[in-house]
């Protein structure tokens, strides 16, 4: 993937592998772009994620300079969860990418919207359908107790916990560990499925609701 220079004050990419993208539900993943960095650290940065997730970049400028290392980087793929109006509601990440074995993580919603169960089953969709992963790992901070109830809705079977793993905001936090099968994906989705539709309607609620009146 190559990088080009700047051009009206924003980088330029010429993304190759990041081309993957995904719609329905009433949401759509699509990859990210450099011009995503403020929303990121604004959505990674909400009172609801402190201390769940790893230590997010402070500014605009920082979240760049991850993401140009991002661009470049095989097996990882990062998405923008936007509404079908193109309203950006979250973030999602399929990466560590280890033979047909994924890591799913970065995945963060803002609160008033309901996208997480949309946004997952086309993320978990891309995972095993368009990646053909035959597994998916999930690492999940032990207070991030939505995210845990999530991933025991979506059909993950917890493999392990690893003590004071990870320092978020100068804490030692715990670590569980998941893993979904590939599968099974078929019958997990079949079982979250009227989940998603009932969010759809929400979401789409939700979206209207935003537009001046």
């Amino acid at each position: 993937m190559a990088m080009a220079g700047k051009r009206g004050g924003g980088w330029r990419c010429k993304i190759m592998q990041h081309t993957i993208q995904a719609e329905g539900f009433g949401v759509r993943l699509r990859p990210v772009r450099m011009d995503d960095a403020p929303f990121i650290v604004w959505l990674r940065n909400l009172d609801h994620v402190k201390g769940r997730l790893g230590d997010s970049a402070t500014d605009a400028a920082s979240q760049e300079a991850w993401l140009k290392t991002y661009f470049d980087r095989p097996g990882d793929y990062y998405f923008i969860i936007e509404t079908a109006g193109r309203i950006a509601v979250g973030a999602y990440g399929i990466y560590d990418l280890k033979g047909s074995s994924g890591e799913s993580g970065r995945w963060v919603i803002r609160p008033d919207v309901p996208a997480a169960i949309p946004g997952a089953v086309l993320a978990f969709d891309i995972a095993f359908n368009k990646l053909r992963l035959t597994e998916v790992r999930v690492t999940t901070v032990s207070t991030n107790r939505s995210v845990l109830s999530l991933n025991r809705k979506f059909g993950f079977r917890q493999t392990g916990i690893t003590k004071n793993a990870r320092m978020i905001g100068g804490q030692a936090v715990d670590l569980v560990h998941f893993l979904l099968d590939g599968k099974d994906w078929p019958k997990v989705r079949a079982g979250v499925l009227p989940l998603a539709q009932v969010a759809e309607r929400q979401v789409r609620e939700w979206e209207r609701a935003q537009r001046p009146a």
